[in-house]
């Protein structure tokens, strides 16, 4: 089994991403990396994992990275996503989720990422973020990047 040392276990219990995975996640300051162990549950016939899965983890490699570098502890949710599936990961497999943010605007911000498997790359993707404006008040209200908690 690979190392699971910093690491903890990402996702409300019950919840979507939960329950799919399970899904690890190790804070690298503004750079969180992801990883899963693909089961028999994330792969079809072929035990190769599903597309779909692969996206969904992409997805929040990069929305997690988005909200790390905003210094945002909510969700910034998805607005637009590309995503390139450009090899295959098997049962047994440790995925690794790893992005980048690209830009940011006032209400955006714009990451690259992908998931590997050891150094080689199964899937890539660029992604649009929506910053909560509570994130970018708060942020003015202090002179930086505050942590902003998810409003209730």
């Amino acid at each position: 089994m690979s190392d699971l040392a910093g690491f903890s276990v990402f996702g409300e219990p019950g919840g979507f991403v939960h329950r799919n995975g399970p899904l690890y996640i190790r804070s690298d300051g503004d750079r969180p990396v992801l990883k899963m162990l693909l089961g028999p549950e994330h792969v079809n016939r072929l035990d190769i994992a599903s597309g779909g899965l692969l996206m969904t983890v992409l997805d929040i490699t990069l929305g997690t990275t988005v909200s790390a570098v905003v210094g945002y502890e909510g969700i910034c949710p998805t607005v637009q996503i590309n995503c390139n599936l450009v090899s295959s990961a098997r049962k047994g497999d440790w995925l690794y989720g790893e992005a980048e943010v690209t830009q940011e605007t006032r209400s955006l911000a714009f990451a690259t990422g992908r998931l590997r498997v050891g150094n080689r790359t199964i899937a890539t993707a660029s992604g649009v973020f929506k910053i909560p404006s509570s994130v970018r008040e708060a942020q003015e209200k202090s002179g930086g990047r505050a942590k902003t908690s998810r409003q209730s």
